[in-house]
């Protein structure tokens, strides 16, 4: 099974050198240009230390020693990915250790963890952020050197995943279907809290089986390839923009279900005039058994007005 997923990835590399004369040249490598420390619940803490990708490195490829500094700093809105808003907490942001000596050919390791603040919980949908992590390298000259890595939190909910599955797997349950299996919305509306709550589309949850069933709706990080989104409609970069009421339902035997689907994209000139597919994991559990169906919402934001309007 192919898992396709909203973008988490990118290559950006930020370069500041400085030399202090022609027979010196500071050479640094770092291991990523992103690092996702995966989702989190306010309360908790981002980044296990035992997962290399918690982890940033750090290697001296130049032919002079190296001292290298790290610390976690708010990016300039300039330089966020899509879907990422600043990080407001870098003094919850722990990495240990600060500081390393290289000799040449030799790489250091700094370990990422976030402490997520229980107030972001006021939020139920969560929300997506980041921060940069500067690795600042400087020898026995003078030459300064500095690095930057993203590093991108999750927060709120869990979000469903293409390999989430039962252990027994999940059954075929044909009695159990969505209407309609995709929809389409745009231009979607603005407000100064996002996109209008009116927008959105209406799923509807058919049991045709003879036992009452339990359908839970969750917002989807990737899926397989039976959830096709529309051509020209990529995987939208923040999955949990998407909002779903109720995101539980009881459908008795021979009835219909149905839950509201809408998203709220941030005002934003980023985000104008761009089209995206969302994905919802709807999992229905009846009699014992569960099965999974994939709702797609291909979305259209509205354009921009130089005067800062969206319309």
């Amino acid at each position: 099974m192919n898992a396709r997923a909203a973008p988490l990835f990118g290559a950006v590399l930020s370069l500041a050198l400085v030399r202090a004369g022609p027979s010196h040249a500071l050479s640094l490598r770092n291991s990523a240009a992103e690092i996702l420390l995966g989702d989190a619940s306010p309360g908790t803490k981002a980044g296990d230390p035992r997962a290399r990708s918690a982890r940033l490195r750090v290697e001296n490829s130049g032919r002079d020693p190296a001292r290298v500094e790290f610390g976690a700093v708010v990016p300039p809105r300039g330089g966020l990915k899509d879907g990422y808003e600043p990080w407001p907490y870098p003094d919850k942001v722990r990495l240990l250790p600060t500081s390393a000596e290289l000799a040449p050919g030799k790489s250091g390791e700094t370990e990422l963890v976030a402490r997520i603040p229980k107030r972001l919980s006021r939020d139920p949908g969560g929300g997506q952020y980041q921060f940069d992590v500067l690795a600042r390298g400087r020898d026995p000259a003078g030459a300064s050197l500095t690095l930057t890595t993203k590093v991108l939190l999750s927060v709120g909910p869990p979000l469903a995943r293409a390999g989430d599955s039962p252990a027994g797997g999940y059954a075929p349950m044909p009695g159990f279907q969505l209407s309609p299996p995709s929809a389409e919305i745009g231009p979607v509306p603005w407000d100064a809290r996002g996109s209008d709550p009116g927008g959105g589309t209406t799923l509807k949850l058919i049991n045709a089986g003879d036992r009452d069933a339990t359908v839970v709706l969750t917002p989807a990080r990737d899926w397989d390839d039976s959830a096709q989104p529309g051509e020209g409609y990529p995987p939208a970069p923040n999955p949990r923009w998407l909002k779903v009421d109720p995101p539980v339902v009881k459908v008795r035997a021979g009835a219909i279900g149905s839950a509201r689907i809408r998203v709220a994209v941030p005002k934003e000139k980023r985000y104008a005039g761009r089209r995206w597919a969302f994905v919802v994991a709807v999992t229905a559990s009846s009699g014992g058994h569960e099965t999974r169906r994939w709702f797609v919402l291909n979305v259209r934001t509205s354009d921009w007005e130089e005067d800062g309007r969206a319309r």
